[in-house]
């Protein structure tokens, strides 16, 4: 059965996530799989495996290799969801680029310019792609939409973040909100902005921001007033809630497990 607190359908409930390869992506595809969802995966990196412990009838994830930047990446993962199992329920946008801190005066005026269309692209138009295309199944099945942001949606230092990834990510935070107002009353359309996570997550020339981890680990703990570094698999049921019928009543929100952050 689908699990939003819209219209039913008589089968288990489809998913897609975007970025699902790894990280916050990969946890919550796992968490998804193990409390009965079908998921079609879009990654521009595949695992190895392409398969997670948690599929284990073997049919429950499909991956589809593609780049969120690409319109046809988005529509074969959706027509993928719809054609293997029967329709679409949750679209979880996900996928993302980081900048590796940058400051405006770090970069001559073309390579700022560079880095900043590909984080934007990747992180704002990549997420309108994929809502374009999952709106219309998701209008039929009463369905919602779940986006992955940051505490650079509301911060601007001492997170890590630089100039095109907070502006990529403010951008996101209106995404969701103008998609929640567009797309009700068939389609909620809520987020996540987790904090303090120490994920796979790349720069654009492919290097890991979480390089480091002990370092990296003392830091955050430092930053939250919790002295938490949260695991992507503490975060990934929050997806799954908001997909479901306890959420029914909330569309334009935005869940911020980041160790107190908003707060400090």
């Amino acid at each position: 059965m689908a699990v939003d607190g819209g219209r039913r359908a008589a089968r288990e409930p489809v998913a897609v996530v975007t970025g699902g390869a790894s990280g916050i992506g990969r946890a919550v595809v796992a968490d998804l799989a193990a409390h009965g969802y079908r998921i079609a995966v879009l990654d521009r990196d595949l695992p190895e495996d392409h398969g997670i412990p948690e599929d284990r009838d073997g049919d429950r994830v499909r991956w589809v290799a593609g780049d969120v930047r690409d319109p046809d990446a988005h529509d074969r993962v959706v027509d993928l969801a719809h054609s293997r199992f029967g329709g679409l329920d949750l679209f979880v946008g996900n996928a993302g680029v980081h900048d590796g801190g940058i400051g405006v005066r770090d970069l001559d005026g073309a390579a700022l310019a560079e880095v900043a269309r590909h984080v934007l692209d990747v992180d704002v138009v990549g997420y309108l792609l994929g809502a374009r295309a999952a709106a219309g199944p998701l209008t039929d099945s009463g369905g919602s939409m779940v986006f992955t942001l940051s505490d650079a949606s509301y911060l601007v230092r001492g997170n890590g973040a630089g100039i095109a990834y907070a502006a990529a990510k403010h951008a996101a935070l209106g995404v969701v909100r103008h998609l929640a107002a567009d797309l009700a009353p068939a389609v909620r359309v809520n987020a996540v902005a987790p904090g303090g996570v120490v994920t796979g997550l790349r720069t654009t020339d492919g290097r890991h921001v979480f390089a480091g981890a002990d370092e990296i680990t003392a830091a955050v703990r430092e930053l939250n007033p919790l002295g938490v570094v949260l695991r992507p698999e503490q975060i990934a049921p929050l997806y799954r809630l908001l997909a479901s019928p306890a959420a029914a009543g909330m569309t334009g929100e935005v869940l911020r497990p980041d160790g107190g952050l908003s707060v400090r």
